[in-house]
């Protein structure tokens, strides 16, 4: 919906129409919070939710983390009854390959699922090459194992959650960039667009990359990196069959994960990023290094599909914080700003659940999940998020 801007009014702007900012969006509406509108610069789904990887797995190091991947999980199972529309869930388990220390802090996040309620265990190589004789497993001491984890697709889940958003009542102004949040003393008072202004006292941005830039007038410093993130697209060799799970390697710094037609995605879980790049204009392909060094990843796990054939891949961008878990919920120093920012690629696997939480936050109720923890003081006072795993991109 492009509606017409002057006068407008509403009891809550949301900034971004990514898989976070629709979700909360449907859910402030399931709340009856009143009037909603949504900005987003270009069409709902076109940022970076379009481009990931799709990874729905719960190995996380923090109880919250934990909690909301678990429930997100719960609500991708159920999305079509949810929101009448599709999220494209498939659901193959996921396996982090691990040796040495990294398989000790894998067991340790395992217990830490089992503790409140996640079906999650351990596997020795051997119980791994039971699930894919193919893979090469003499170099791991075993992997954490979710059985009920899956894959999703980024674009239909926003688009799903954003048409549910709409039959409730929400307005999304797509093509509508944000000029500027208005503020004085007293907090938020509203948000200016080429269109015109929208009077309102509640503001969510969930803008992603372009997140920082909006808050830095108001005095308020979100610390994210823009990364250019890549992910190949392979196909096996002729009958080599498909690949039956998620699979994170924590030796060699790889992910996989299957795709339609028995091809596969892949890209690194280095912390190390690959390119600091503006959020807009950088190179969106795959480069030819990068193909190189993930398939050398890829030959090694599965030696008889050393002869994959690239067929394409592409380019996203993450925000990224300094401890890469996200930024959620109120600005102490601007009355009734909110965030929802700097996922640091861990945003859409926890997006259904955020949309719930935050939905709470925003309209006083008590979240079921504490987020407290992700608070953007943090990065003032030193409480840094820091997960077990050497890859901070596990959580």
């Amino acid at each position: 919906m492009n509606a017409t801007a002057p006068g407008a009014t509403a009891d809550v702007v949301i900034i971004g129409g990514g898989c976070v900012g629709t979700s909360v969006a449907f859910q402030l509406a399931r709340r009856q919070a009143g009037k909603i509108i949504l900005l987003e610069r270009h069409t709902v789904g076109s940022g970076p939710t379009s481009k990931t990887s799709g990874f729905i797995r719960l190995h996380y190091s923090h109880d919250p983390l934990i909690l909301l991947a678990a429930r997100s999980l719960e609500m991708f199972a159920e999305f079509e009854r949810l929101t009448g529309g599709t999220a494209d869930f498939t659901r193959c388990g996921f396996l982090l390959l691990a040796a040495g220390e990294a398989f000790v802090t894998a067991r340790v996040t395992v217990e830490a699922q089992q503790a409140l309620g996640v079906r999650a265990s351990i596997l020795t190589a051997g119980e791994v090459s039971t699930l894919d004789p193919r893979m090469a497993v003499d170099d791991i001491d075993g992997a954490a194992y979710e059985p009920d984890a899956g894959y999703a697709d980024g674009y239909a889940t926003t688009a799903s959650f954003a048409g549910a958003a709409r039959r409730l009542g929400v307005e999304i102004w797509e093509n509508t960039p944000v000029e500027r949040i208005a503020a004085d003393d007293g907090g938020v008072r509203g948000v200016v667009t080429p269109r015109g202004s929208i009077e309102t006292r509640t503001v969510l941005v969930a803008g992603g990359p372009w997140s920082p830039a909006l808050l830095a007038p108001l005095g308020v410093d979100l610390p994210i990196r823009v990364t250019r993130h890549q992910v190949v697209h392979l196909s096996p060799p002729p009958g080599f069959g498909p690949v039956p799970f998620l699979c994170v390697d924590s030796g060699q710094g790889f992910y996989f994960r299957p795709e339609t037609g028995g091809t596969v995605f892949l890209g690194m879980v280095d912390d190390q990023p690959e390119e600091i790049v503006p959020p807009d204009g950088f190179n969106s392909g795959v480069d030819f290094d990068f193909i190189e060094r993930v398939g050398r990843c890829w030959r090694r796990r599965y030696p008889d599909a050393s002869e994959a054939q690239v067929k394409g891949g592409f380019a996203s961008v993450y925000d990224v914080t300094p401890d890469w878990q996200p930024v959620l919920g109120p600005v102490a120093e601007v009355p009734g700003l909110h965030l929802a920012a700097g996922f640091s690629g861990h945003g859409f696997k926890l997006s259904p659940a955020l949309g719930e939480v935050l939905a709470d936050t925003i309209t006083g109720r008590h979240p079921s999940i504490d987020i407290s923890a992700f608070n953007l003081g943090r990065f003032t006072t030193g409480r840094l998020i820091r997960g077990r795993h050497a890859q901070s991109i596990l959580g």
